[in-house]
C-alpha cells in the first residue's frame, strides 16, 4: 500500500525546520509521497501578516523540490474559509484511494490534538507522524502518546533534531535585516523578488541584495571559470543596459543568470526544455551549444520563481539570438560576447563597435556565428539565429 505523508499549514515562510522535520519523517516512514499543504486561514491561531496564497503555495512549490517526491497541494487554498485537518484527510481519502495516510506535526501540536475539531475521524483516517525535539517537551509526549493510545490514536515518534526555529522568528528577521540563513536559498530569492516579509518593495523587484543571492546560489551549479565569467557578464550587461535603454536591473538577473544551466548533465538539460513555454524548431542534437541557453528559463522559473519574461528571454536567447531582439536581449548577447574575460583576435573591434552601435554590433557577432563559426563546425544556423541575421544583416 503506498504511504502519504500530509504536512500542513500556513508556511508563512517555509522554512529549513519544516524540510528537516520532513526528510526525518522520509527516512523512518518509508514514505511514497510527501504534500505539503498550504492553509488558506489556520483556525487555530490569528496570522494578521500571512502572505498571499499564491506566494506561500509558490514557496512551498520550491521547497518541495529539496525533499525526495514531494509536491505542493493548493487544495486548502482553492477551498478557501478555515483550514480544518478532517477536511483535507477525508479529501485525500476520496482522492487517493489505497494510501496509507500519515499526518506529520510538531510536538507542540500533537499535545493539543485532543482539541482539534473531530480529532477521532483524523485518528480514524492517519497515522500521527510526530517530531519530538530532544529535550523539555518528551516527557510530556510520551504521556500524551500513552493517553492516545489509550484511545486508538495511532501515533508515530519521530527522533526529530532539535531546530529552534519559527516563522515568526524569520520574519522578524527579515523585517530588520533583509535575508535570513534558516530558509532554503531558493525562498529566500523568490521573497526578496517579491518583496514579502519587508524585504522591499512588492512585485518583481530587483536590486543589489538579490543579486548578491543569486551570486551565491549559482556557485555550486558551476565551475570556477564559468563563474567568473557569468560575474563578468553581469557588469557588462549592466553597462550595456545604460547604453540601449534597457533595464540595467533586468540586464544585471538576465546576466548572471545566462549560464546557470551550462554546466549542468545534458540529460538533466533536455528533460528541462519540454517544459519552457515556447515551441521552438531547433534540432538540439545537431546544435548543443544551443541547449544551455534554453534550459535556463524553465529552471529559473522552477527553481527561484523568478518569472519576468523579459529576462527569461534575454536568457533563453543569449546563444541563438532571434528575430524579434528586444534592447534587453541584445544587451546580455553581446556582454556575452564581450565581457571582460574574452580573448579572442577581434574581441576589442566588438567592444568598441558595441559602445557606438547596438545594430552594427549585432550585425558583426551574427555575421561572425552565421558566416563562420557555424560552417567551421559543420552546423547550420537554426531558425531564430537565421532570423536575427535577417534583421541586422540584410
Amino acid at each position: 500500500m503506498p504511504s502519504l505523508l500530509l504536512y500542513g499549514g500556513t508556511f508563512n515562510p517555509i522554512h529549513l525546520g519544516h524540510l528537516a522535520l520532513c526528510r526525518t519523517a522520509w527516512e523512518q516512514l518509508a514514505l511514497d509521497r510527501i504534500l505539503l499543504m498550504p492553509a488558506a486561514r489556520p483556525p487555530h491561531k490569528e496570522a494578521p501578516d500571512l502572505a498571499a496564497d499564491r506566494h506561500r503555495l509558490a514557496m512551498c512549490r520550491l521547497a518541495a523540490r529539496l525533499l525526495p517526491r514531494a509536491e505542493a497541494c493548493a487544495y486548502e487554498l482553492e477551498r478557501g474559509g478555515a483550514s480544518y485537518t478532517i477536511d483535507t484527510l477525508e479529501h485525500l481519502h476520496h482522492t487517493r484511494p489505497g494510501c496509507d495516510l500519515y499526518l506529520l506535526m510538531g510536538s507542540d501540536m500533537y499535545l493539543t490534538f485532543r482539541q482539534w475539531r473531530r480529532w477521532r475521524d483524523i485518528a480514524a483516517l492517519a497515522t500521527l507522524a510526530v517530531g519530538v525535539r530532544r529535550g523539555e517537551d518528551s516527557a510530556a509526549v510520551l504521556s500524551a502518546r500513552e493517553e492516545l493510545d489509550a484511545l486508538g490514536v495511532r501515533t508515530v515518534l519521530l527522533d526529530h533534531p532539535a531546530l529552534e526555529m519559527s516563522s515568526t522568528g524569520i520574519r522578524e528577521e527579515l523585517c530588520r535585516t533583509g535575508r535570513s540563513d534558516r530558509l532554503p536559498p531558493e525562498v529566500m530569492i523568490y521573497l526578496r523578488y517579491q518583496g514579502l516579509y519587508g524585504t522591499g518593495s512588492p512585485g518583481g523587484v530587483v536590486d543589489e541584495p538579490l543579486q548578491r543571492l543569486l551570486r551565491d546560489y549559482i556557485r555550486p551549479l558551476m565551475g570556477e571559470k564559468r563563474y567568473s565569467h557569468s560575474l563578468c557578464v553581469e557588469q557588462r550587461a549592466v553597462h550595456l543596459a545604460k547604453l540601449y535603454g534597457a533595464d540595467p536591473k533586468k540586464a544585471a538577473v538576465a546576466g548572471v543568470l545566462h549560464d546557470i544551466c551550462k554546466d549542468m548533465d545534458p540529460a538533466d538539460r533536455l528533460q528541462t526544455i519540454p517544459r519552457s513555454d515556447i515551441i521552438n524548431a531547433i534540432d538540439f542534437s545537431a546544435q548543443p551549444q544551443l541547449i544551455h541557453s534554453y534550459a535556463a528559463p524553465p529552471y529559473i522559473r522552477e527553481h527561484l520563481g523568478l518569472d519576468d519574461p523579459e529576462i527569461l528571454d534575454a536568457v533563453r536567447y543569449h546563444t541563438s539570438a532571434r528575430g524579434e531582439m528586444t534592447p534587453l536581449d541584445c544587451t546580455v548577447y553581446l556582454a556575452d560576447f564581450t565581457s571582460d574575460d574574452r580573448d579572442y583576435p577581434d574581441v576589442e573591434v566588438l567592444r568598441a563597435l558595441c559602445e557606438t552601435s547596438m545594430d552594427g554590433a549585432m550585425a558583426y557577432a551574427l555575421r561572425y556565428i552565421v558566416e563562420q563559426e557555424l560552417p567551421a563546425a559543420g552546423q547550420t544556423p537554426c531558425p531564430a539565429t537565421l532570423a536575427a541575421y535577417a534583421r541586422f544583416c540584410k
